[in-house]
């Protein structure tokens, strides 16, 4: 997915900048260190505490740590003003590292180095590894293979993704990212200062609905046709990260986010998402007068068919086995200050 031989060119600063803080959750901008803690068969036998990240404070002195549930870990970060917690038996180091060691490949590139070092690490989650966040339970860990052919699927060779997070105040664009996808890999990677002789960034924030399309032409002139263009406001994009399930509907229905181009496969999900936010509503007002069993068995048959959808083939993300928008919907929650 990621090429071998990555060009990276005309970055902004700012830009990079900005979109790392959009994409990590609050919680972990606000205490940006993360602990790791190696213990001997229990919680309680500590041998090692040590604080990284950007305010790293390196090896200190134990902290007692009562025991590996997850409300005892969340409190255990406040305790020590970290983002995350790392729990780790170190009779499983050993393991862990040869484990890891044995499946990897040269040929590897880094998503696939990635996903082994995740499914393994997901086997001894609760049994020897735990964290806080629980992400190890939330993330899915499949193979190489399929996220490649889905993405192969889903996005053309020789083609460039785009999306642009613009200032509230309409000033400059907040964000920026310009990727081209050649033989199966991303293979450039910029920002709007590639393009900026060419669309001015002042005059595509003031008035980015009517500007937007030069953005598209000028990515065609200097990286490739635009596949998937996505455009909008940061408020926008704080209101889909932390509102409710069809909040992204809204706002599509609202016209306050521009997808352009959007393959077929995109406006299908994007025309169930808008249907499923109408549906939603309506079924909830309906649900309330009716009796439980009968609700029981319409999500019943909802999930089944969902299930079938899937299993088909139908569905964008059948290749994968997981659905990216279900797992969104799982870790939304960490975005919410």
């Amino acid at each position: 997915m990621i090429s071998d031989e990555l060009e990276l060119s005309h970055l902004d600063a700012r830009h990079v900048r900005n979109g790392w803080r959009l994409l990590v959750p609050p919680r972990v901008l606000d205490a940006p260190a993360w602990a790791l803690v190696v213990i001997d068969r229990e919680p309680s036998k500590i041998l090692s505490l040590v604080i990284a990240g950007t305010h790293a404070r390196g090896r200190i002195d134990p902290v007692p740590l009562a025991s590996t549930e997850p409300a005892v870990l969340a409190a255990y970060a406040k305790q020590l003003e970290v983002g995350a917690v790392v729990v780790i038996d170190q009779h499983l180091i050993g393991e862990l590292s040869s484990e890891i060691e044995g499946l990897l490949r040269l040929d590897m590139d880094g998503t696939e180095q990635s996903l082994v070092a995740l499914r393994a690490l997901k086997k001894h989650a609760g049994r020897g590894v735990w964290t806080e966040p629980p992400l190890l339970e939330l993330l899915p860990a499949p193979a190489y293979e399929p996220i490649q052919r889905t993405f192969d699927l889903l996005i053309p060779d020789r083609s460039a993704l785009l999306a642009y997070v613009i200032e509230d105040d309409h000033a400059r664009v907040h964000t920026s990212i310009i990727a081209t996808k050649e033989a199966g890999n991303i293979s450039r990677v910029g920002t709007h200062r590639a393009i900026g002789d060419l669309v001015s960034e002042a005059t595509l924030a003031r008035d980015w609905n009517q500007h937007y399309k030069r953005v598209l032409t000028a990515v065609e002139e200097r990286y490739a046709k635009p596949s998937v263009g996505v455009f909008l406001e940061r408020a926008t994009l704080m209101k889909i990260l932390t509102g409710p399930s069809d909040q992204l509907a809204r706002e599509l229905n609202a016209k306050r986010v521009v997808i352009d181009p959007a393959p077929a496969w995109l406006l299908g999900l994007l025309g169930g998402a808008a249907v499923a936010a109408m549906a939603g509503r309506a079924a909830s007002a309906l649900a309330s007068m009716l009796p439980q069993a009968t609700r029981n068995r319409a999500s019943a048959l909802a999930q089944r068919a969902q299930s079938a959808m899937k299993e088909s083939g139908a569905h964008p993300f059948a290749l994968l086995g997981f659905d990216p928008l279900e797992l969104w919907q799982r870790l939304r929650h960490y975005y919410r200050v």
